[in-house]
C-alpha cells in the first residue's frame, strides 16, 4: 500500500539484499513440472486469476529496489503467507510491509496488510480469465485500502494478463489519527512466453495515476520493462526490471523487483 512519514530508524546492521535478487537468478529449473493451470507468478507487477488449490499454504518474500541516481535508492520487502480457503478463493496476510532506505540507512515498518483474491472464470477453459482482489491494511500512522480486477488469457505457451486497481490511503502523526486522505489509480499488463515448462519470458508496463487528496489526477507515471520466471514443482521465482518512461523526477527512474515463493 502506500507510503509512511515516520521517521526512519537507524540500524547498525542493514540486511543483506543481494542475496534475494541472487535467489531468483540462481534458482536451478531443471526439475521443473509446473501445471499449466497453476496460480504461480509469471509477472512481478501483474496478478494472475487463478488460486492456490484449497489446503495450500505458500511462503511470499517480495522485494523492490528503487533508485534514482542521486536522489533515491530504497527497498521496499513484504512478507507475505498465502493459503487456498476453496476452489476459488485465496487468502494472504502481510505480516510485514517495510523499506530500507540504503542513502539514511535506517528502516521503517509501514503497515500490515490481509487479502482476498476470488476466481471468477478460468483463462484455459474460459474466453476470459477473471478474479476479484481486495486488501486491507493497516500501520501505525497509515490505512488503506485497495480494490483490483483481474484478467488473464493463456493460449499455448503465451499468458496474457492485465490489472486494473483503486487505492485509498489515509495518514496521520499517530494511530487511529488518519486524517490526510490520497489515492491512486494503476494499471499493469504483461505479457509472457514459456521457453520450457519451468522458464518464462516476458514483458510488462505498469501505468500510475495518482489522485492526491481526491481533487484531481497528477501527472501520471508509466514504467515498462522486460521479466524472467523460473518454476519447480514446490518453488516459483520472478524477477522483473522495470524503467521510467515518463518524466517524473520525483520517482524512481528504476524499479528492479523480485519475487520467491515456496510452497507447503
Amino acid at each position: 500500500m502506500g507510503s509512511q512519514r515516520m521517521p526512519y530508524l537507524r540500524m547498525n546492521l542493514p540486511p543483506k539484499f543481494g542475496g534475494l535478487v541472487l535467489c531468483a537468478i540462481l534458482a536451478h529449473p531443471a526439475a521443473a513440472s509446473a501445471d499449466s493451470a497453476s496460480p504461480e507468478r509469471r509477472f512481478g507487477y501483474t496478478y494472475p486469476s487463478l488460486t492456490a488449490p484449497v489446503g495450500e499454504v505458500e511462503m511470499e518474500t517480495r522485494g523492490t529496489w528503487k533508485n534514482r541516481p542521486g536522489a533515491l535508492r530504497r527497498f521496499d520487502f513484504r512478507h507475505e503467507i498465502e493459503m487456498g480457503l476453496t476452489p476459488k478463493t485465496q487468502l494472504a496476510l502481510s505480516v510485514a510491509n517495510w523499506t530500507y532506505n540504503a542513502r539514511e540507512r535506517g528502516s521503517l515498518y509501514r503497515d500490515t496488510s490481509l487479502e482476498i483474491v476470488h476466481n471468477l472464470t478460468n483463462p484455459l477453459t474460459d474466453l476470459l480469465g477473471s478474479a476479484l482482489y481486495a486488501e486491507a491494511a493497516v500501520g501505525d500512522r497509515s490505512a488503506g485500502l485497495e480494490g483490483k480486477l483481474i484478467l488473464e488469457k493463456r493460449f499455448g505457451k503465451w499468458v496474457a494478463g492485465w490489472n486494473g486497481a483503486l487505492e485509498a490511503e489515509w495518514g496521520g502523526d499517530r494511530f487511529g489519527d488518519f486524517q490526510e486522505p490520497a489515492g491512486e489509480l494503476t494499471q499493469s499488463a504483461g505479457i509472457a512466453y514459456d521457453l520450457t515448462p519451468g522458464i518464462s519470458i516476458g514483458a510488462e508496463l505498469v501505468h500510475t495515476l495518482p489522485l492526491g487528496k481526491w481533487h484531481g489526477p497528477a501527472n501520471p507515471e508509466v514504467y515498462a520493462g522486460p521479466c524472467l520466471t523460473f518454476r519447480q514443482k514446490y518453488f516459483h521465482a520472478t524477477l522483473t526490471a522495470l524503467f521510467q518512461t515518463t518524466e517524473r523526477t520525483d520517482q524512481p527512474a528504476l524499479q528492479l523487483r523480485s519475487i520467491i515463493g515456496v510452497e507447503f
